[in-house]
C-alpha cells in the first residue's frame, strides 16, 4: 500500500465544493487549467537540510503519536458506507515511523493557467509507517508511503494512503462490493484524519469513480445534508 500525490477525481455529487476546499481535498497539484510541473528532484540524507530550512528529521519531530476520538459518518442521504458503527463510542491512536527509502527533495512550477494557485514549489517526501488503531477493531493497520512537507499543502506534514479493505488486519468493510479505501492523515499543532471509501463505477462508455468520508478525527467539517 503507498500514498498518492494526487488528491481526489470523480468525486461523489453528495461532497460539497465548500468542505473540500476546507479539509483540502481538492488535488493540490493542479488548479483549472493548471499543473505542477517537476523542475528539481534530488535526495537528501535525514539530517541533511533543505533549500527551505526543513530535514526529515526535522519533519518527523512534527508527526507525534495521537489518540482522539473517531466519528464513524453516514452519507448525508443516511447510509453508512462501511460495516462501522456511527453510533458507537470510538477512538483511534495514530503512529508514525521512519520506513525504508531515500528521502526526496521535489521542486515543481506552475505550468498553464494562473487563474488560480496550483500549490506547485517545493516539498520533502519521507517514507514512513503509518499505523492507525481504533478501539473498535475497525482498523489495526500499518500503511507505508511518503510524508510530504511543504508547498503542495503548507503548514503541517500530511499522508495519503489508499488501501484493499481485504487486505486489512481489522474488521473495517465497505457497504459497496469492490469498493477500496483511503486514509489521510494531517500532523498539524492539532491532528486530523479522516477514513474515505473509493468505488469504481463502469458504465458503458466511462468510468465514474465516487468518494465518501467514511470517518474522522480532529477538526474536519461536518459533510453538509
Amino acid at each position: 500500500m503507498s500514498s498518492d500525490r494526487s488528491s481526489f477525481f470523480g468525486l461523489s455529487p453528495a461532497i460539497p465544493l465548500a468542505l473540500l476546499y476546507a479539509v483540502g481535498l481538492l488535488p493540490a497539484c493542479s488548479a483549472g487549467t493548471s499543473s505542477c510541473e517537476v523542475v528539481e528532484s534530488r535526495t537528501l540524507a535525514d539530517d541533511e537540510a533543505s533549500p527551505e530550512g526543513m530535514s526529515a528529521l526535522d519533519v518527523l519531530e512534527l508527526t507525534q503519536p495521537h489518540l482522539l476520538a473517531l466519528s464513524w459518518l453516514r452519507t448525508p442521504d443516511g447510509q453508512n458506507p462501511t460495516n462501522a458503527d456511527p453510533d458507537a463510542t470510538v477512538s483511534v491512536d495514530v503512529a508514525i515511523e521512519r520506513a525504508p527509502g531515500a528521502v526526496r527533495h521535489v521542486v515543481t512550477e506552475q505550468t498553464g493557467s494562473t487563474e488560480e494557485n496550483a500549490h506547485c514549489g517545493a516539498n520533502l517526501y519521507i517514507p514512513v509507517r503509518l499505523t492507525i488503531t481504533t478501539s473498535d477493531g475497525a482498523l489495526q493497520d500499518s500503511f507505508t508511503g511518503d510524508l510530504v512537507h511543504g508547498a503542495e499543502r503548507p503548514g503541517a506534514p500530511w499522508i495519503i494512503a489508499r488501501f484493499e479493505f481485504a487486505d486489512l488486519s481489522g474488521t473495517l468493510r465497505p457497504t459497496a462490493a469492490g469498493a477500496s479505501g483511503e486514509v489521510h492523515v494531517e500532523f498539524a499543532a492539532e491532528p486530523r484524519g479522516w477514513i474515505a471509501v473509493r468505488d469504481e463505477v463502469r458504465g458503458q462508455d466511462a468510468v465514474t469513480e465516487s468518494w465518501v468520508m467514511a470517518g474522522s478525527w480532529g477538526d474536519v467539517p461536518p459533510l453538509e445534508n
